[in-house]
């Protein structure tokens, strides 16, 4: 059975939500900006009848954690230099900062080739050039020394704890930020032992609910 696209209408009803608010966080969209967000947005809604991309079904439930997120923190980066997200899964919260930060390359990281197969569909419809999927399963950080060092690092839903144990290989470039976004009772854990070869910066409260945050981590 093929399963129907989302209607234009739900399409334009979110996009315009999402520009106002982006307006409402301090960090206006271009309407290019937003034509790519709503074509994720759009992916997602259409991969999603066919797999598991998010337990969200709200679209405002949608909109504040795969969206408003990675807006809220756009401003901790900058153009220029590679970032590498870790579990991509449907592509937030990197796909968006790379949206908004067009002169990053891109590495998303994903176990699942059906995921991987989605990530690849958006990043073909978003025409974002120097974005890449590695598909593979990561034990711990030294399975990416093929790729880190890098300037941004960025992940959601990842046992940090697992993934930063043992090796001695840097992880972020000098002057790269880590993001991790976490609850507030993970990040309060982070601060106490962060991971091997990152120092505690800052929290960053989001958009999804009190409990959200984004943690903010440098190079040692």
């Amino acid at each position: 059975m093929v399963s129907r696209p989302a209607p234009p209408d739900t399409i334009a009803s979110f996009r315009g939500g999402l520009i106002d608010a982006a307006r409402g966080l301090g960090r206006p969209l271009s309407g290019a900006e937003a034509d790519a967000l709503a074509s994720h947005y759009r992916l997602l809604m259409d991969w999603g009848r066919r797999m598991n991309l998010t337990g969200l079904r709200d679209p405002g439930a949608v909109l504040r954690r795969h969206f408003l997120e990675p807006i809220a923190a756009a401003d901790l980066l900058g153009d220029g230099g590679t970032l590498v997200d870790l579990g991509s899964g449907n592509g937030f919260p990197a796909i968006p900062l790379r949206v908004l930060h067009p002169g990053l390359a891109l590495v998303l990281v994903e176990a699942s080739e059906k995921k991987s197969a989605f990530l690849w569909a958006v990043l073909c419809e978003l025409n974002l050039r120097g974005a890449r999927v590695e598909t593979r399963r990561i034990g711990t950080i030294d399975d990416l020394s093929d790729i880190l060092p890098c300037r941004y690092l960025t992940c959601r839903a990842v046992r940090t704890d697992r993934l930063f144990r043992g090796g001695s290989a840097p992880v972020l470039e000098r002057g790269g930020k880590a993001l991790f976004f976490v609850s507030t009772e993970q990040a309060g854990a982070m601060r106490q032992r962060p991971p091997r070869g990152l120092r505690w910066v800052e929290t960053r409260p989001l958009q999804a609910g009190p409990r959200s945050v984004v943690a903010v981590l440098e190079p040692e």
